[in-house]
């Protein structure tokens, strides 16, 4: 073949490679940046939202949404009479498929963004009704602190979960029966640790606990009739009177954190003082119901302790 018949090939062959190489890069690059099949991200990121107002209510609605319902709550470490929601908890109860809170009893500003959201969407625990008030005042919103209380809610909430979900129906009420059962036994224990301070003095700084030791007989004397710990004058001296013969055999409790003008006010009624965690404050994130149930008995226990026990004498 002569010089001028293989120059052409040669460039040919040379243009031909390299048209091939490029191809080839090219595809490589095509495999690399095409969209890949996108991975399922669980269950997670597709369940409904059940959105709560109070710790104690996601604990409580976590025994009975499983699985099935992300459950958010609302209110933190801030004071359930004033909160108002963020943006951001707005928007929240919004898109939940269901909002879970006490009453305006219990959340009065949150009653005015409660009341833009559908009735199908909110469920009042405290209008639902079914509650027992043995022992406690009637008009004391902290039905949590019973956990018979807590499990008529735990019912509630099965029941509207159910009408939302019939697909899960029974998983909701099944949840709803084991609860109530293991609450008729925390009832039990929780009340066989109280009963033998049925006759002490036992005085909160505001109507918070007759719900936690009503049912073992013990009476909660309250100093305000609101949750604003306002300690009205009478009402000091009148159970500064009533605990004179008792000094030191009777237990003040308020709420965290330990604050001096709760200690003063047990200083001068003569007795113990205890803060207490109805909210479950200071308990970690993902606590159960009965654990924050335990820990209130502990603490109040703290004071408890120190009087004698008197069960024998009756």
């Amino acid at each position: 073949m002569s010089s001028s018949r293989v120059e052409p090939f040669l460039a040919q062959f040379f243009v031909l490679l390299i048209t091939l190489m490029v191809a080839a890069c090219g595809g490589d690059q095509s495999a690399q940046t095409s969209p890949q099949p996108s991975r399922d991200p669980g269950d997670a990121s597709k369940k409904a939202t059940l959105v709560v107002s109070i710790g104690p209510l996601a604990m409580i609605a976590r025994e009975i949404a499983g699985e099935q319902l992300a459950v958010r709550s609302l209110i933190g470490n801030g004071d359930p009479h004033h909160y108002a929601p963020s943006v951001t908890d707005r928007v929240a109860m919004e898109s939940a498929q269901l909002v879970v809170w006490l009453g305006p009893q219990m959340e009065s500003v949150l009653a005015r963004q409660m009341a833009l959201l559908p009735e199908q969407q909110q469920l009042s625990l405290l209008a639902a009704g079914g509650y027992e008030f043995d022992g406690a005042d009637k008009d004391d919103p902290h039905l949590w602190l019973r956990p018979r209380n807590a499990a008529v809610m735990a019912a509630h909430i099965a029941t509207r979960l159910a009408e939302l979900n019939p697909g899960q129906a029974q998983e909701f009420r099944a949840r709803a029966r084991d609860f109530s059962r293991a609450m008729a036994n925390l009832q039990k224990v929780q009340d066989r640790a109280l009963w033998a301070y049925r006759d002490v003095p036992i005085v909160s700084t505001h109507k918070a606990y007759s719900q936690f030791f009503g049912p073992a007989g013990v009476t909660v004397n309250s100093l305000s009739g609101s949750s604003s710990h306002q300690h009205g004058a009478r009402a000091m001296l009148e159970h500064r009177e009533a605990t004179a013969a008792e000094a030191g055999h009777g237990c003040l409790f308020g709420e965290v954190p330990v604050n001096e003008r709760d200690r003063q006010t047990a200083e001068h009624l003569n007795l113990g003082y205890q803060a207490l965690d109805p909210l479950g404050t200071r308990l970690p994130a993902d606590a159960t119901y009965p654990q924050l149930m335990q820990q209130l008995l502990a603490d109040a226990r703290e004071c408890l302790g120190a009087i004698p026990d008197r069960s024998a004498e009756h």
